[in-house]
């Protein structure tokens, strides 16, 4: 059943001619992240029947193969506030071998009424199909990969010994793969400790945790050739 919400939200005709046209997945969502719309696109590519499968429903709700991780839905979730308190656009790496035969990149941006007034969000699915999972992140990680910076707190060399750290690598590798020296790599991890008030891995995590550090990539980590958006 449609919520009051929901009927409110006018989708212009124009718009959705468009995108039930588009071989490429278009889903908008509602602020309580919400399916109000999805092209047949989007509903194959979520592995659902039909538009009834998926309209009026979050992620919780849906049979799929891609929603039955429940952390991987809560990191959308949490992307669709982000973008939608933000009103900036937002871009994700997905991988997920167990559900879809390919990566793919999804973005994210706001959805305005004629006053200007945000009412959820548009999505955007591009699979990457002539491409392996084991080129992109050497084929050991799986889920959803912010490529937009959570915020500007730390700056994007930060962001690279960051996630390097908390893939679990040590100061020396880290420092071989970003071509530096050791010294250096544990210079970069008293400012970053310093910049986050925190003395200790474990209370540097949960800071990362909070501002949705543990799921940023920097795109210096995957090929130029990937990111096509």
């Amino acid at each position: 059943m449609k919520s009051d919400e929901h009927e409110s939200i006018v989708l212009p005709k124009m718009l959705t001619s468009l995108l039930d046209q588009h071989s490429d997945a278009y889903f908008i969502k509602g602020l309580d992240s919400r399916f109000i719309y999805a092209n047949l696109s989007a509903v194959k590519k979520m592995g659902l029947q039909s538009l009834n499968d998926l309209l009026y429903k979050n992620e919780n709700d849906l049979s799929s193969r891609l929603t039955e991780n429940k952390d991987i839905i809560k990191e959308w979730q949490w992307q669709d506030r982000q973008v939608a308190s933000s009103r900036k656009k937002l871009d994700t790496l997905e991988v997920n071998p167990e559900a879809v035969n390919s990566p793919y990149m999804v973005r994210k941006f706001p959805f305005y009424n004629e006053n200007n007034k945000c009412q959820g969000v548009v999505i955007y699915y591009k699979a990457l199909e002539d491409f392996s999972y084991t080129q992109l992140l050497g084929g050991n990680s799986t889920g959803s990969f912010l490529l937009t910076k959570p915020d500007d707190f730390f700056t994007e060399k930060e962001c690279e010994v960051i996630y390097l750290s908390l893939q679990g690598q040590t100061p020396k590798s880290i420092a071989s793969r970003l071509v530096c020296s050791v010294r250096d790599v544990e210079c970069s991890f008293q400012e970053i400790y310093n910049k986050a008030c925190v003395k200790h891995y474990d209370d540097f995590y949960e800071f990362c945790y909070r501002r949705g550090y543990h799921r940023y990539l920097p795109r210096c980590f995957i090929s130029s050739r990937f990111i096509m958006f």
